[in-house]
């Protein structure tokens, strides 16, 4: 409790401080945040200003993305209001979530991540590979919060990441850049692009990046100390992106992503590398849209694909036993929506289509035994929507529906062997099911004057079950685990207050208070039989009910072009409702869900130096869900200096990321690196 009113003491003080030197700042002009004139897509799928558009959404500029201290995408999601992220160890995390809202927990599928407006969480895990997204190849990111479900469907319960790539401006320009830094970390990246013509573009990137990490198991949970090393990492991408613009009407990005790495677990025992992972992920994406008059249009296809490997080794008594686990994960599908804008209104309607399909399994390497799993999810969608203008633009007025109907089948499930032999039971053919869901949208937007703008929202969301839970049969941190192919969406219905006030010329305020209840929500549920006899077989079933109460607020505070100071608060209190089941977790609080948050940022740029200053703290998170075990509340302090010289053609820059080196827990098994330094070296060549 003292740590937490510390920071909230010591950002203030930061507040009060960049108040006062902002009187004497000279004033140049820089690329900055405006909070009620930024222009989005992410609420409506088209472009519209921050004071049209119903809802809470924050936007990582540019600007920001250039100036924050943090080694990956997700690092620099982590200041924004209504957001919580796991990743603590530098560029080593294996499985980073980000969610909002404290809905996510431990499980990325109930917040959704688009990169240029295609969905890439998997259908599989529900996940995203935050470590396939590369900085430098990112124009800026937009977070709306709440409920999504009504324009893009699956995952979209608790908000939606949308993730926009950069385009080529200059007829011919060459990025190269080296990194050094804790933990023997190298990073190399070189970027290519070129607008050859008013028609024509193309953007190209590569980076590969190294770490000898370090081990995020503290002593005490490891399981034998002998076998323990550091976690290191060795992983690079290709990113290639052509653009096409012949005409209004018509308009082409294709774009390609190949990631490729290989993560540490920790332990060696007998293989070469010891246990590891490594994704070989591959990302194509295509999008046509054009406009003409009152009309407007966007097409996208999608296909990816994740081939998964992990090796693991292990002792049982004196047994050395090992098993590779390889999965298959294909992603891919079409979206389409048509726009036609009136005197007073802008109506949508769309569709969509998504497959996804798992063929996985764990193979013994010292045993002839399998496990096998195999299923698809196909969801196919239509959506409208429509925004009024009234009262000479003061009031917005959205109102939006949309259905999907899901489908699972081909779902196939086999152990094979002496040592899996307790799952020989539920081998053969899963059945099929199908289920649909309507989310519903209505939200109002008033706009008084130039320097309020409040909104107040309804909406439903809504997230399907993962193929792992449908087909997959197996060891779960709970126990063994059987698959359940009968399971359907969870849902929350959301009902929100909010706005942004300009308080003065420099200096606003931006709250919202929300309420949301769940049903139908995933847990573990002993199903009756036993293994071996003696342990409970447990299976996932949409069980419970949840509440959420919750307040975000922001203070942006620019007294010149020069610098950006904001310090933002999350209260959120999500609890587990009407249990039957297991009615002693009734009113516990969700895992991995912090009920306050408190962060800030003083960035200073166009002076000597370009600075950047944060601060966040998280309280104490619960790891289980009777709240029996939880990680203490912590603190965290970042800073980085960057300079331009020789006339924007070299970038020097030096980050301290955990400046007072807290090795705290981020997990209930992972601690965190402590401190990490890092210096950079780009060359940019334009003409």
């Amino acid at each position: 409790m003292q740590l937490k009113y510390s920071l909230i003491t010591t950002l203030s003080a930061l507040l009060l401080s960049g108040l006062y030197l902002g009187a004497y700042a000279r004033t140049e002009t820089v690329d900055t945040t405006l909070v009620l004139h930024e222009v989005v897509v992410t609420g409506s799928r088209t472009e519209r200003p921050v004071t049209q558009s119903p809802g809470s959404i924050s936007i990582v500029s540019p600007v920001l993305l250039r100036n924050t201290p943090a080694q990956s995408v997700d690092d620099i999601l982590t200041m924004i209001s209504g957001v919580n992220t796991t990743r603590s160890d530098g560029i080593s995390n294996m499985h980073t979530n980000v969610s909002i809202r404290g809905l996510a927990g431990d499980e990325q599928g109930r917040t959704l991540v688009l990169f240029d407006g295609i969905p890439i969480n998997t259908s599989d895990e529900g996940g995203v590979n935050w470590n396939s997204l590369h900085m430098d190849n990112i124009q800026r990111i937009e977070v709306f919060k709440g409920p999504g479900s009504s324009l893009y469907g699956n995952n979209a319960m608790g908000g939606v990441i949308n993730i926009i790539s950069k385009k080529p401006f200059s007829p011919f320009s060459v990025n190269a850049s080296g990194s050094y830094g804790s933990l023997n970390t190298w990073k190399t990246n070189l970027g290519i692009s070129s607008r050859v013509n008013d028609k024509f573009s193309v953007f190209l990137s590569g980076y590969y990046n190294k770490s000898d990490g370090f081990n995020n198991v503290p002593d005490s949970l490891r399981t034998n100390p002998d076998y323990s090393v550091a976690r290191f990492v060795k992983e690079g991408g290709l990113y290639t992106k052509i653009l096409y613009s012949p005409t209004a009407l018509f308009n082409i990005d294709l774009a390609y992503d190949l990631y490729k790495d290989k993560r540490g677990e920790g332990e060696k025992i007998q293989a070469p590398d010891g246990e590891y992972r490594h994704f070989n992920h591959h990302r194509v994406q295509g999008r046509f849209y054009g406009e003409k008059g009152k009309f407007s249009y966007n097409a996208a296809l999608y296909f990816q694909r994740q081939d998964y490997f992990k090796l693991d080794e292990r002792m049982k008594n004196s047994d050395y036993q090992r098993f590779d686990v390889k999965s298959h994960r294909d992603d891919w599908g079409a979206i389409m929506h048509l726009r036609l804008s009136g005197k007073f209104n802008d109506l949508v309607i769309g569709s969509e289509f998504k497959n996804g399909s798992i063929d996985g399994g764990d193979h013994y390497v010292t045993s002839p035994d399998k496990v096998l799993n195999r299923g698809t999810i196909r969801i196919i969608s239509v959506f409208a929507q429509d925004e009024l203008s009234l009262l000479n633009k003061k009031i917005w007025l959205q109102m939006a529906l949309r259905y999907d109907n899901a489908y699972f089948h081909k779902g196939w499930f086999e152990a094979i062997g002496e040592n899996v032999s307790d799952f020989n039971t539920y081998n053969g053919k899963l059945k099929n099911n199908r289920w649909e869901h309507f989310s519903p949208r209505i939200a109002l937007r008033y706009n008084p004057t130039e320097t309020i703008s409040a909104y107040i929202s309804y909406s439903q969301g809504f997230r399907a079950s993962i193929l792992d839970d449908l087909c997959r049969s197996g060891w779960m941190w709970v126990g063994p685990k059987i698959a359940n192919p009968d399971l359907g969406p969870e849902q929350i219905d959301n009902y929100e207050i909010g706005g942004t006030f300009r308080l003065t010329g420099t200096l606003s305020f931006s709250p919202s208070f929300y309420y949301a209840k769940g049903k139908d929500f995933l847990y573990y549920v002993a199903t009756g039989e036993k293994m071996w006899g003696k342990r409970d077989i447990f299976q996932r079933r949409n069980i419970s009910k949840v509440d959420v109460k919750g307040i975000e607020a922001d203070l942006n505070y620019t007294p010149v072009n020069n610098l950006k100071i904001n310090l933002n608060y999350s209260y959120n209190d999500a609890k587990i409702k009407d249990f039957k089941e297991q009615p002693e977790l009734n009113d516990k609080l969700l895992t991995y869900a912090p009920k306050h948050q408190v962060k800030g940022y003083i960035l200073w740029t166009g002076g000597i130096v370009d600075a950047m200053f944060r601060g966040r703290y998280k309280s104490k998170q619960y790891t289980s869900e009777d709240n029996s075990t939880a990680i203490k509340g912590f603190a965290i302090w970042d800073a980085q200096l960057s300079k331009w010289l020789f006339r924007h053609r070299l970038y020097v820059s030096g980050e301290i990321i955990n400046i007072f080196n807290n090795r705290h827990m981020n997990t209930k098994e992972y601690m965190s690196a402590g401190r990490l330094m890092n210096i950079k070296l780009a060359v940019n060549i334009n003409r």
